[in-house]
């Protein structure tokens, strides 16, 4: 009767693993796919980037230009009124010099909204580290997961964990070339 039982036991302990692996089966799926997109949103975002900060540089550079224009014709239009030409002329030129002078502050007003463009930077690449930081943990779960459930040599086991180590060292940006070389060597 005890080997019934034991036999018994086996069928069911058979069986809990057999579900476990058919879940851990259809875990690796949605994970892969999901290592698949991250390295997309990281390219995107990094696009984004780079053009916002272009951008910004180019908008600031034209500013700058518009204002040391603004600046010189303040200087000429000061050097005109001082001449003390007759009232008509004198007043547009007084009225010419303030609405230059209004510019001007306008253009030091586009220059502080455009500071935004670091605060965005920077907004982008925490989403753009969080976002390497998931690709890092998605993959370990990839791999310990495939390792864990074929019957691979300790050697071979220790040469993938330390592919994987340098791969994600200090959460630098892993090369997708990298990933999808382990991934395929694991059998994706």
């Amino acid at each position: 009767m005890a080997i019934d039982d034991m036999l018994s036991e086996l069928k069911d302990l058979a069986k809990v693993v057999d579900d476990a692996t058919k879940k851990i089966g259809e875990f690796k799926k949605p994970v892969k796919e999901s290592s698949d997109s991250i390295p997309l949103a990281q390219d995107g975002i990094s696009d984004i980037i780079k053009e916002t900060e272009k951008a910004a540089n180019n908008i600031m550079n034209l500013l700058d230009e518009i204002n040391e224009n603004s600046n010189d014709i303040d200087k000429s239009l000061h050097n005109l009124i001082e001449l003390n030409p007759i009232k008509k002329i004198k007043e547009s030129l007084i009225n010419l010099k303030d609405l230059n002078k209004k510019n001007l502050d306008k253009i030091l007003d586009v220059l502080s909204l455009l500071s935004f463009q670091d605060l965005t930077g920077q907004k982008l690449y925490k989403i753009q580290n969080t976002l390497n930081e998931t690709k890092v943990k998605l993959l370990k779960v990839l791999v310990d997961t495939e390792v864990e459930a074929k019957d691979i040599p300790k050697e071979k086991k220790a040469e993938i964990y330390g592919k994987l180590k340098d791969m994600v060292a200090d959460n630098q940006k892993m090369a997708q070339n990298d990933v999808n070389s382990m991934l395929s060597e694991l059998g994706f």
